[in-house]
Protein backbone atom coordinates (compact mmCIF):
# COMPACT_ATOMS: atom_id res chain seq x y z
CA UNK A 1 0.00 0.00 0.00
CA UNK A 2 1.02 3.37 -1.16
CA UNK A 3 0.46 6.72 0.94
CA UNK A 4 -0.51 8.90 -1.48
CA UNK A 5 0.05 12.80 -0.70
CA UNK A 6 -2.47 15.55 -2.53
CA UNK A 7 -1.59 19.05 -2.56
CA UNK A 8 -0.39 21.47 -5.31
CA UNK A 9 3.42 21.56 -6.69
CA UNK A 10 4.99 24.99 -6.42
CA UNK A 11 4.50 25.30 -10.64
CA UNK A 12 0.46 24.89 -9.81
CA UNK A 13 0.54 27.20 -7.39
CA UNK A 14 2.65 29.64 -9.35
CA UNK A 15 0.36 29.23 -12.46
CA UNK A 16 -3.13 30.25 -9.99
CA UNK A 17 -1.27 33.52 -8.83
CA UNK A 18 -0.47 34.24 -12.40
CA UNK A 19 -4.05 33.53 -14.04
CA UNK A 20 -5.36 35.34 -10.71
CA UNK A 21 -3.48 38.48 -11.51
CA UNK A 22 -4.02 38.42 -15.57
CA UNK A 23 -7.96 38.53 -13.95
CA UNK A 24 -7.56 41.10 -11.68
CA UNK A 25 -5.76 43.43 -14.06
CA UNK A 26 -8.70 42.78 -16.51
CA UNK A 27 -11.50 43.35 -13.68
CA UNK A 28 -10.06 46.48 -11.98
CA UNK A 29 -10.74 49.83 -14.43
CA UNK A 30 -13.85 47.89 -14.91
CA UNK A 31 -14.49 48.09 -11.00
CA UNK A 32 -13.07 51.44 -10.70
CA UNK A 33 -15.74 53.00 -13.59
CA UNK A 34 -18.18 51.12 -12.11
CA UNK A 35 -17.68 52.79 -8.64
CA UNK A 36 -17.01 55.68 -9.89
CA UNK A 37 -20.69 55.72 -11.73
CA UNK A 38 -22.00 54.69 -8.65
CA UNK A 39 -20.51 57.70 -6.85
CA UNK A 40 -21.88 60.23 -9.68
CA UNK A 41 -25.11 58.28 -9.52
CA UNK A 42 -24.78 58.85 -5.40
CA UNK A 43 -24.18 62.53 -5.78
CA UNK A 44 -26.93 62.98 -8.52
CA UNK A 45 -29.11 60.97 -6.20
CA UNK A 46 -28.40 64.03 -3.33
CA UNK A 47 -28.93 66.47 -4.81
CA UNK A 48 -32.49 65.46 -6.33
CA UNK A 49 -33.28 64.88 -2.75
CA UNK A 50 -32.10 67.97 -1.38
CA UNK A 51 -34.28 70.35 -4.18
CA UNK A 52 -37.08 67.86 -3.67
CA UNK A 53 -37.15 69.09 -0.01
CA UNK A 54 -36.56 72.64 -0.76
CA UNK A 55 -40.40 72.19 -2.86
CA UNK A 56 -41.98 70.62 -0.36
CA UNK A 57 -41.46 73.11 2.09
CA UNK A 58 -42.34 75.64 0.25
CA UNK A 59 -45.25 73.95 -0.50
CA UNK A 60 -46.30 72.58 2.86
CA UNK A 61 -45.28 75.71 4.50
CA UNK A 62 -46.44 78.51 2.49
CA UNK A 63 -43.38 80.14 2.20
CA UNK A 64 -39.91 80.47 0.33
CA UNK A 65 -37.55 78.01 0.26
CA UNK A 66 -34.34 78.26 -1.56
CA UNK A 67 -31.28 76.00 -2.40
CA UNK A 68 -28.14 77.81 -3.53
CA UNK A 69 -23.98 76.24 -3.60
CA UNK A 70 -22.37 77.11 -0.16
CA UNK A 71 -19.43 76.88 0.52
CA UNK A 72 -19.32 77.84 4.40
CA UNK A 73 -22.89 76.14 4.71
CA UNK A 74 -23.78 78.91 6.19
CA UNK A 75 -24.52 81.11 3.58
CA UNK A 76 -25.16 81.48 -0.50
CA UNK A 77 -21.95 82.10 -2.08
CA UNK A 78 -23.21 83.63 -5.19
CA UNK A 79 -21.06 81.64 -7.34
CA UNK A 80 -22.13 78.95 -9.77
CA UNK A 81 -19.79 75.93 -8.16
CA UNK A 82 -22.34 73.50 -6.03
CA UNK A 83 -19.51 71.22 -5.32
CA UNK A 84 -18.27 72.75 -2.91
CA UNK A 85 -21.22 72.43 -0.82
CA UNK A 86 -24.89 73.89 -1.05
CA UNK A 87 -27.66 74.53 1.82
CA UNK A 88 -31.65 74.03 1.57
CA UNK A 89 -32.98 76.87 3.81
CA UNK A 90 -36.49 78.69 4.69
CA UNK A 91 -36.74 82.29 3.14
CA UNK A 92 -40.07 83.94 4.66
CA UNK A 93 -38.62 87.64 4.46
CA UNK A 94 -37.57 86.31 0.57
CA UNK A 95 -33.90 88.07 0.99
CA UNK A 96 -32.02 85.08 -0.48
CA UNK A 97 -29.87 84.28 2.54
CA UNK A 98 -30.64 82.19 5.88
CA UNK A 99 -31.49 84.65 8.44
CA UNK A 100 -30.78 82.41 11.23
CA UNK A 101 -29.33 78.52 12.08
CA UNK A 102 -32.70 77.36 12.46
CA UNK A 103 -33.59 78.55 8.81
CA UNK A 104 -31.53 76.11 7.61
CA UNK A 105 -33.07 72.31 6.63
CA UNK A 106 -30.00 70.62 5.04
CA UNK A 107 -26.50 71.43 4.89
CA UNK A 108 -23.78 69.20 2.70
CA UNK A 109 -20.39 68.86 2.88
CA UNK A 110 -17.75 69.87 -0.15
CA UNK A 111 -18.27 66.95 -2.94
CA UNK A 112 -15.05 65.72 -3.73
CA UNK A 113 -13.70 63.98 -7.08
CA UNK A 114 -16.52 65.61 -8.78
CA UNK A 115 -17.47 69.07 -10.77
CA UNK A 116 -21.04 70.24 -10.20
CA UNK A 117 -21.55 73.27 -11.47
CA UNK A 118 -24.76 75.63 -12.76
CA UNK A 119 -24.91 78.59 -16.12
CA UNK A 120 -27.31 80.95 -15.27
CA UNK A 121 -28.75 80.79 -12.10
CA UNK A 122 -27.31 80.28 -8.87
CA UNK A 123 -29.60 79.17 -6.64
CA UNK A 124 -33.37 77.53 -6.73
CA UNK A 125 -35.93 79.32 -5.24
CA UNK A 126 -38.68 77.71 -4.53
CA UNK A 127 -42.49 79.69 -4.11
CA UNK A 128 -45.69 78.92 -1.97
CA UNK A 129 -47.19 76.79 -4.98
CA UNK A 130 -44.05 74.94 -5.53
CA UNK A 131 -43.00 76.66 -8.81
CA UNK A 132 -39.29 77.53 -9.51
CA UNK A 133 -40.03 80.95 -11.73
CA UNK A 134 -36.88 82.19 -13.86
CA UNK A 135 -35.41 80.48 -16.42
CA UNK A 136 -34.60 76.65 -16.12
CA UNK A 137 -31.73 75.76 -14.34
CA UNK A 138 -29.07 72.96 -15.17
CA UNK A 139 -26.53 71.20 -12.83
CA UNK A 140 -24.00 69.69 -14.27
CA UNK A 141 -22.27 66.59 -12.18
CA UNK A 142 -18.66 65.95 -14.34
CA UNK A 143 -15.98 63.32 -13.16
CA UNK A 144 -12.97 64.98 -15.14
CA UNK A 145 -11.60 61.34 -15.50
CA UNK A 146 -14.42 59.86 -16.85
CA UNK A 147 -16.50 62.96 -18.70
CA UNK A 148 -18.38 60.18 -20.47
CA UNK A 149 -20.35 59.37 -17.02
CA UNK A 150 -21.74 63.37 -16.70
CA UNK A 151 -24.96 63.56 -15.41
CA UNK A 152 -27.69 67.02 -15.20
CA UNK A 153 -30.11 67.69 -12.63
CA UNK A 154 -32.49 70.13 -15.03
CA UNK A 155 -34.86 72.06 -12.53
CA UNK A 156 -37.93 73.27 -15.12
CA UNK A 157 -40.03 76.97 -14.59
CA UNK A 158 -42.72 74.97 -12.89
CA UNK A 159 -40.20 73.57 -10.68
CA UNK A 160 -39.73 69.94 -11.07
CA UNK A 161 -36.36 68.56 -11.07
CA UNK A 162 -35.13 65.63 -12.85
CA UNK A 163 -31.85 63.56 -13.16
CA UNK A 164 -31.01 62.99 -17.39
CA UNK A 165 -27.95 62.58 -19.40
CA UNK A 166 -25.75 65.80 -19.99
CA UNK A 167 -27.26 67.49 -22.63
CA UNK A 168 -25.82 68.08 -26.34
CA UNK A 169 -24.94 71.45 -25.80
CA UNK A 170 -23.19 71.46 -22.93
CA UNK A 171 -19.87 69.55 -22.05
CA UNK A 172 -17.43 68.29 -19.08
CA UNK A 173 -13.76 68.80 -19.73
CA UNK A 174 -11.63 65.50 -19.35
CA UNK A 175 -9.07 65.55 -17.17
Amino acid sequence: MRNRTSGLTLIELMLALALGAVIASLALPSMRDFMQRQRISATANELLANINLARMHAVYQREFAVMCPSSNQASCTGGNRWDAGWIVFRDPDNNGQPDAPSDLLRVRQAVSNLVLDSAGRFRIRYQADGSARGSNLTIKLCDPHLPSQSRAIIVSNPGRPRVDELPGHLSCASG
